[in-house]
């Protein structure tokens, strides 16, 4: 049997508070381990089938309006972290950039040192 929507909705709100909280306590926490954002993503579709499934009646009802105005909190929260870590992710990224030019360039020159002598 299918879980109704507002439960739905209530756990994955709960588990992304508890993945922003994992994610502010720092920056190297398992927040941003191999298949944590695939779980996000999951959720996510989860939220949003869920959301198309609510019966127009649930949608009317004050605690569902009260927790999808908590739930676009979060995801606005949500949004901000993984803006800051695609920012993060790009100056690592650049940064391993340059750091193998400068290698290849030490190797060229180690290579014509060998050749010369």
């Amino acid at each position: 049997m299918p879980r109704p929507s507002l439960t739905v909705l209530r756990e994955v709100h709960q588990s992304l508070r508890e993945w922003l909280c994992e994610a502010r306590h720092s920056p190297e926490s398992p927040a941003y381990a191999p298949g944590v954002l695939q779980q996000i993503s999951q959720k996510l579709d989860q939220v949003d089938q869920a959301l198309r499934d609510a019966p127009a009646a649930v949608t009317e009802v004050d605690g569902w309006k009260a927790e999808l105005a908590a739930y676009g909190e979060t995801l606005r929260e949500v949004r901000a972290r993984l803006a800051n870590l695609d920012i993060a992710l790009r100056i690592h990224a650049a940064q391993m950039g340059q750091a193998r030019m400068q290698l290849s360039a030490v190797r060229s020159w180690s290579d014509l040192a060998k050749q010369i002598g």
